[in-house]
């Protein structure tokens, strides 16, 4: 009897220590538009839509209208409702976009060194590791790094997203080389 409640109770403490799975990674298609290299993403904040791009990618105002991949309507950016140092937020029309695939968002982003997140540009899901935070770095950006070189020339504006929260992090920024990058930077998006 004492045997099968030593078993019993090894059983239920390796059942509570394994670790949770991680929430899945999106197939996410982004945008583009005809005078700027980088993307654009929408996401979901609060049951409100938006769209995520970095502003080193140049001039985009309302009326600018945004070219998805496989989608015949153009997607036409409203207004700018937030603004952080290479970082931008807009409205959009909402009809010219389905709310279905936007990509979650959560207040706050909890963003640690070691996690796991995924660059997501035109169907691609990027691997990389987070290596250091603003503090360590002496910058604004959060510091990546890859397992694989990737052409980075108009990756900028890409959403970053966490495996470890399932949430959309961050907005890609820098990169160390344009066609065999390996490292760079993302600034995290902190949305009111």
């Amino acid at each position: 009897m004492r045997i099968c409640l030593l078993v019993l109770a090894s059983l239920l403490i390796s059942c509570s220590d394994k670790p949770k799975p991680s929430p899945s990674v999106p197939v996410y298609q982004t945008m583009h538009h005809l005078t700027a290299k980088g993307t654009m993403f929408h996401f979901n904040h609060d049951g409100k839509l938006y769209l995520g791009c970095s502003i080193h990618q140049g001039g985009m105002g309302n009326g600018t209208q945004l070219i998805r991949e496989g989608q015949e309507n153009a997607v036409v950016v409203k207004k700018r409702v937030h603004q952080q140092r290479d970082l931008h937020v807009w409205t959009y029309d909402e009809s010219s976009l389905s709310s279905a695939d936007a990509l979650p968002y959560q207040k706050s982003a909890d963003i640690r060194v070691g996690d796991r997140i995924y660059i997501l540009r035109k169907k691609e899901r990027l691997a990389a590791t987070v290596m250091a935070t603003p503090a360590q770095t002496g910058s604004y950006h959060y510091g990546y790094q890859t397992s694989k070189p990737f052409p980075a020339g108009g990756w900028s504006g890409s959403p970053v997203f966490s495996a470890r929260t399932g949430t959309v992090v961050g907005v890609l920024q820098t990169a160390n080389s344009k066609t065999k990058a390996t490292r760079g930077g993302f600034e995290a998006l902190n949305m009111p």
